[in-house]
């Protein structure tokens, strides 16, 4: 009896673990409608997934909104504006052929000056969902090929800290791809349809990336001397990491990337957040001060929770707390956690100093990587990035040119991370309009060029 309630009660926790995994679990993402469509005029949009239902629309000259599906048919709406439905000013509805397949897309305009109207062919390319291995681990991937014979020049997009699957929520790439550049989209270790646990170490994350040229590289669609990675955000260290590991990559491209270590972009999340509530030197020593005693338990190991907690007790008192509790860096998480530190700690713990390796590698300079490359790259940033320390990155970027290494930078005076347009409210919120005008033309010009076709 006593063996038969111990597997009832088992059965009972399985279930309830499937209950939950079925609770929690994303729904499939939406890709059928993935890809570029191109009107009569020359006119490229990109459609891609916004999240499991919805979509995005991208347009060359920075346009971007999302739509919502009105029905099961292929119909959608949305407003204008990057994320509002309404009053609807755009409906979009695809048209499939005899076997199913989408092919070319109806544009409604209502009022609406920044977006198309009519119909637009889908580009035809060829798709294929692969696998590769990376290490132990098995990835998943996306090959993306324009029409044609090849070999082709191929992108690489290395991921941003996101933990979503690439080869379903990726939609840039298919811009290149309809203008004869290849592109390759894989799942990072630990989300997708990839193996392995979610984790943010950059020394591993290049792996992976090598795997990614590695195999593509062996394609006879590909030209295996004209592979270029692209890396956005947190991608921006990776890619460097990868190109040097590799040795035979064409170019690099890095979008609000950061060329400084990983503690100082995690410093400018509080410098940059005390500076627009009109805080000084004075304040951000301050903040400087509780992030050292962080960084002596993170990154040193040391035994210093004790100090923490008295500093976390004064920082109260300060003008800058609020500011600084709500600013995007460790700081901000541990002040604005309004947790006792004997809570918080055991999760640091797990997070930060019982992972091997180490969850993320916060102590990585890439100077000295950068410093060891010859291959051209082109940094683009936002001036007005409130998660990268763009002049900071210019600085060191700026030395390494003066060692005559092949770099380029562009700077968007008024862009937000992302290289998006924004528009500031009173109380400080930036809501976000669209890109950069030029942002993606000067992408794929960036490829084109460093693939010999202009």
């Amino acid at each position: 009896m006593r063996r038969k309630i111990g597997w009832i009660g088992a059965a009972l926790l399985l279930l309830a673990g499937v209950a939950l995994f079925a609770f929690n679990r994303e729904p499939p993402t939406e890709t059928r409608y993935t890809g570029a469509y191109r009107f009569d005029d020359g006119t490229l949009v990109v459609i891609g997934p916004r999240g499991a239902t919805d979509l995005r629309f991208k347009l060359m000259n920075g346009a971007s909104g999302a739509l919502w599906p009105t029905d099961g048919n292929g119909n959608f709406e949305g407003g204008a504006g990057w994320a509002e439905r309404e009053p609807v000013t755009n409906r979009i509805q695809f048209q499939r052929n005899s076997a199913g397949d989408v092919t070319a897309l109806t544009w409604q305009r209502l009022g609406d000056d920044t977006s198309p109207s009519g119909n637009a062919m889908r580009v035809p390319m060829r798709q294929e969902i692969v696998t590769f291995p990376s290490g132990e681990l098995t990835l998943r991937g996306k090959l993306i090929l324009p029409e044609g014979p090849g070999p082709f020049p191929v992108m690489i997009p290395v991921h941003g800290s996101e933990s979503y699957s690439a080869v379903d929520h990726y939609s840039d790439p298919y811009i290149y791809a309809a203008n004869g550049i290849a592109a390759f989209i894989y799942d990072k270790r630990g989300t997708g349809g990839s193996e392995g646990k979610y984790i943010q170490n950059f020394h591993l994350l290049s792996d992976d990336t090598v795997a990614a040229v590695q195999y593509v590289r062996k394609r006879p669609e590909i030209d295996g001397d004209k592979v270029h990675l692209a890396g956005y955000s947190q991608g921006g260290w990776i890619a460097p990491l990868a190109a040097l590991k590799d040795g035979n990559i064409r170019s690099i491209y890095v979008a609000y990337g950061v060329a400084v270590p990983v503690l100082g972009e995690d410093r400018w999340g509080y410098v940059y957040a005390l500076q627009q509530r009109g805080f000084g030197d004075k304040e951000i020593a301050e903040v400087d001060g509780v992030a050292a005693i962080l960084g002596d338990i993170f990154d040193h190991r040391q035994n210093r929770w004790s100090d923490l907690s008295l500093a976390l007790k004064e920082s109260r008192t300060k003008p800058w707390f609020e500011t600084a509790k709500h600013s995007d860096s460790i700081v901000g998480a541990i002040v604005g956690a309004d947790m006792p530190l004997w809570v918080v700690r055991p999760y640091l713990w797990w997070k930060y100093g019982s992972n091997d390796p180490p969850f993320i590698d916060r102590l990585y300079d890439p100077a000295p990587t950068l410093a060891q490359l010859d291959v051209p790259s082109l940094w683009i940033f936002g001036g007005e990035d409130s998660s990268g320390p763009t002049q900071w990155s210019v600085d060191v970027l700026s030395k390494l040119q003066a060692e005559n290494k092949p770099i380029e930078y562009f700077i968007y005076p008024d862009a937000e991370h992302g290289i998006t347009r924004f528009e500031q409210k009173s109380d400080g919120e930036r809501v976000t309009l669209g890109y950069e005008d030029g942002y993606y033309p000067q992408q794929l010009e960036w490829f084109r060029k460093q693939s010999g076709l202009l």
